[in-house]
């Protein structure tokens, strides 16, 4: 009876601490991002597409592949493929950060052919989040303020919202 017990305890303790190293090991890790690029609200009236560069930064255990990235307006919305206001498309740079850009010295420069989609990405520390925004909106209140990274680690669905405190539009010069 005893060595029942005792057979048992090991397999509890042995399944228990397997569990929690897994969901350890799985969630552990996060994105930081380095640095945050807006642009002039007087640049997007035309209707223009810019491009913003961000770095992020991986630090955790094992490398995550990025399922998607979810824009949030300040109402609390999700920017929708088809949003009046924003049309963004996110996109991975691994050489190179751009800062902000206009589409024209983008294609002029070439950088459009070092941008990879964001899907199934595999980040292994350091990237480049690159979006290409046009604002059509009329005022610059309804700004981005939440980036949500959704992303598989270990087989594994996780979501990191990163602060866009600064949105992506500068308020426009008060005169």
């Amino acid at each position: 009876m005893r060595r029942v017990a005792m057979i048992m305890s090991v397999i509890i303790i042995v399944t228990v601490g397997t569990i929690w190293t897994f969901d350890y090991v799985s969630t552990d890790g996060d994105f930081t991002k380095w640095s945050h690029t807006t642009m002039g609200y007087e640049h997007y009236e035309a209707g223009k597409k810019y491009y913003l560069g961000y770095d992020i930064t991986w630090e955790g255990i094992g490398k995550p592949t990025l399922e998607k990235v979810e824009f949030i307006k300040k109402d609390g919305t999700i920017v929708a493929k088809d949003d009046d206001e924003f049309k963004i498309e996110p996109y991975i740079a691994k050489n190179r950060n751009i800062g902000g850009l206009d589409e024209e010295s983008v294609l002029e420069e070439g950088i459009h052919e070092d941008l990879t989609d964001i899907k199934n990405y595999q980040v292994d520390e350091d990237f480049h989040l690159i979006l290409a925004v046009q604002y059509n909106g009329t005022t610059p209140e309804n700004d981005i303020y939440l980036l949500r990274i959704t992303y598989k680690k270990f087989g594994v669905t996780h979501h990191r919202n990163i602060s866009f405190d600064d949105g992506i539009i500068t308020d426009p010069i008060e005169n």
